[in-house]
């Protein structure tokens, strides 16, 4: 049970170690008559998924649903793989993002233009998933597990624009996927997750603001770990994704390249990662790769809003 821990009532947190890294990348375990898995991680994760299920004394056969945030492959890269292992698993997906799991080669291939041959290094081979077993929601249906285990889909665009967060009634929290930002849980601190083609801060802010009017105890990070400090982090997303918005804004009047909006972008999130810089596999991760996909996804967006305007 090395890479599972109870962190609600019949929620188990399961350390996914995406890119090999601990502490980085959650899904999560929810048990009622029936069992949830929120989010999959990718292909090369579904070991730590099978082997964490197991763990706290369930059988991967017994899921009933896979809850992928958004198609994005560390969240939903390895439905395809775990499905063969979950025979009766519908999974759930955005209906905006649901034919990139049925047929995952443009998904793959969008990733491969930002991050090229790595992807396969990082996820592994991306299975497809067939199409009755694709559970389609738009947001606002509601996923009955028994035991007063109610899982609400709230449409939650920005990051991406097939995003949905996952209400737990009975808990009062909410599965964010990236619609807030990475966690750093020894700091308590945040990190914006911005990537191209569709991500959009001023959306983006505007479902943060819609969270705030939940009822909410507890965030769980799909980027890690859980939180109880529920409006002060979401402020702090909020602020994260406006403050990068009017840095990049003022760095392209200025005619700052992408690698001087870069810098400045490692700069901001050195001194975030505060005390959570020990865990160096993660710092790594974060500034070599991370943070140049962030001001890619600013930098995209500002020049889709100049062609609009134009």
């Amino acid at each position: 049970m090395t890479n599972t821990k109870k962190v609600a009532e019949n929620i188990y947190l399961i350390d996914a170690r995406v890119f090999g890294i601990p502490n980085f990348t959650s899904a999560y375990l929810i048990a009622g008559e029936k069992l949830a898995l929120i989010e999959t991680g990718p292909t090369k994760s579904v070991p730590f998924i099978i082997e964490g299920i197991r763990g706290v004394g369930f059988d991967p056969a017994d899921i009933s649903y896979l809850v992928v945030t958004h198609i994005h492959l560390d969240h939903g890269g390895g439905a395809g793989t775990l499905v063969r292992e979950m025979p009766e698993a519908k999974v759930v997906v955005h209906e905006k993002g649901a034919r990139h799991m049925i047929d995952p080669s443009k998904l793959v291939n969008s990733s491969k233009r930002v991050f090229g041959d790595l992807i396969d290094e990082w996820y592994g081979e991306v299975l497809p998933v067939e199409q009755d077993r694709i559970m389609p929601v738009k947001g606002g249906e509601i996923i009955d597990l028994g035991k007063g285990q109610r899982l609400r889909m709230i449409d939650s665009p920005g990051h991406s624009n097939h995003h949905i967060c996952i209400y737990s009634e009975k808990e009062k929290g909410l599965f964010t996927g990236d619609a807030v930002g990475v966690y750093l849980s020894d700091s308590g601190r945040l990190i914006p997750t911005t990537p191209p083609p569709e991500f959009d801060p001023d959306v983006n802010v505007e479902t943060i603001k819609g969270f705030l009017g939940l009822d909410l105890k507890l965030l769980l990070f799909s980027h890690f770990g859980i939180t109880e400090k529920v409006n002060q982090t979401l402020n702090m997303g909020i602020d994260w994704l406006m403050k990068w918005k009017e840095s990049v804004s003022g760095m392209m009047s200025k005619g700052l390249s992408q690698e001087g909006i870069t810098e400045k972008f490692r700069a901001d999130t050195r001194e975030a990662l505060g005390s959570d810089r020990g865990k160096e596999l993660l710092c790594q991760w974060v500034i070599e790769h991370h943070i140049p996909m962030c001001a890619m996804g600013y930098l995209n967006y500002f020049k889709k809003k100049d062609l609009t305007a134009s």
